[in-house]
Formats: C-alpha cells, sequence, structure tokens
C-alpha cells in the first residue's frame, strides 16, 4: 500500500497527514514553528519522512497559474520539493483548483464543509474540526491538518504519476 505524507504549510507552521491508501489515515497533526521558520520546518519534516518513510510527499502546486501563495511559502514548498529529492522520495504537486473540483462532485466547495466530510470520512479528525469561522476571523491553526489531508486524499484519486522532483 502506498504511503504518502501530505503537507500544508501555514503561518504558524504545517499541518500534514499521513494516509496509507484511500481510506487509512495513519497519522495527522501541526508542527508548530515560531522561531527560524525555513531551517526548523525544514527539520521537522525530515523527522517525519524519516520516522514513517513515505513512498511520496504531496504539496500544493504553488506553479499553478491559480496559486495564491506568496512567495516566501513558495520558496519553502521548494525546499520540501529539495529535500524529497535528496532522500529520493517521490512527489506529487495538486493545485488547490483541483482538490475544489474534487470535493465539488460531492457538492463541497467551501474550506469548511470539505473540512466537514474529510471529518465524516476518517472520524478520528473530528475532535480537531475548527467551528465554522466568522468572514472577519483568521482561519484556525488546524485547518491546514485538513488542507493537508485533502491534498493527499486527492492525490489518491488523481492520475498524476509519482515522480522525482526536478529543479524548477
Amino acid at each position: 500500500m502506498e504511503r504518502i505524507l501530505a503537507i500544508d504549510p501555514a503561518s504558524r507552521g504545517f499541518g500534514f497527514a499521513v494516509l496509507e491508501g484511500q481510506n487509512r489515515l495513519v497519522d495527522w497533526g501541526v508542527k508548530d514553528v515560531r522561531r527560524n521558520k525555513r531551517p526548523e520546518t525544514l527539520r521537522k519534516v525530515e523527522e517525519l519522512t524519516q520516522f514513517y518513510n513515505p513512498d511520496a510527499i504531496v504539496v500544493e502546486d504553488c506553479l499553478h497559474g491559480a496559486s495564491r501563495r506568496r512567495e516566501r511559502v513558495q520558496d519553502l514548498i521548494e525546499n520540501i520539493l529539495d529535500l524529497a529529492r535528496q532522500n529520493k522520495i517521490k512527489v506529487r504537486r495538486i493545485p488547490l483548483s483541483t482538490v475544489r473540483r474534487f470535493f465539488s462532485e460531492t457538492g463541497d466547495a467551501t474550506k469548511h464543509q470539505i473540512a466537514t466530510t474529510l471529518a465524516d470520512r476518517f472520524p478520528e479528525l473530528a475532535l480537531r474540526l475548527p467551528r465554522k469561522r466568522k468572514p472577519w476571523e483568521s482561519e484556525h491553526h488546524s485547518m491546514s491538518i485538513f488542507d493537508a489531508t485533502a491534498l493527499g486524499l486527492v492525490s489518491f484519486y488523481r492520475s498524476v504519476p509519482l515522480r522525482l522532483p526536478t529543479s524548477v
């Protein structure tokens, strides 16, 4: 069974999900990073790859035209791909538009609706599901767990081949 590590960078660190196939969520969480963000994030990603030995790392495709990620986060994702290359771990880049399109087929369009669907599919995530936020509120830090899980799940359904990352 293919094991993937999906990573979603956030302002306070990153959310991650480890999946084996479409129906088994092995681990999930948020890694808090407050100082020395880039080196600390990469150190923590390295620890996760050593512990879980994934077949692939799944990240958002920041090169996609619809991506709204800032340059700092784009660079961080590229650093994560460099780490994968050094460890000979294959990668999948998934555009967020693909994630939304995938979940919109089941009627889910908003991030909270997608997160709720994921909590239904993986009941172990239900306790981490934040309440629906008001328009003036910041996104809850645990939402990055659901973003990572969505990326990972979609990667199993997409016909995107695993490949070793190449330099951009």
